[in-house]
């Protein structure tokens, strides 16, 4: 049985946290465990948060001190974790496509999105979050 979308979370939201938690488990058996592990105490939500904070870190190439979309908590850009100028723009960016902040690969998936529109196929998903 698939789990329901939360109340307040868009399909886009819901699916992106989907995928993240089966792309995270396929990457290897400890991982796949380790998910199943924290699934065992921990809300699924928060394991499937987990997966997308995982998952963007590495497609995305982070270094420690830079925040993935999935984490960035203002749209205020300024000093500190989560506030610099391209992390908020890259936050805004694919909430402007319509694209899920916990998307497990933000910049396929803005390529992916930004093809579609140039040849007329844009998706044009509506997003729960408030867009700058």
């Amino acid at each position: 049985m698939k789990p329901k979308p939360e109340p307040n979370q868009s399909q886009a939201d819901h699916e992106a946290l989907e995928r993240a938690l089966q792309l995270a488990c396929r990457e290897s058996p400890e991982q796949a465990a380790r998910f199943e592990e924290m699934l065992r105490s921990k809300p699924l939500r928060e394991v499937c948060e987990r997966a997308a904070y995982r998952l963007q870190v590495k497609t995305l190439k982070l270094k420690p001190w830079q925040c993935p979309p999935c984490d960035v908590r203002t749209d205020a850009i300024g000093h500190g974790y989560g506030c610099s100028a391209s992390e908020v723009r890259l936050r805004r960016h694919m909430l402007r496509l319509g694209i899920s902040v916990y998307e497990p690969d933000p910049r396929g998936a803005i390529e992916r999105e930004e093809s579609a529109r140039r040849n007329g196929r844009g998706v044009g998903v509506e997003t729960v979050h408030p867009v700058p």
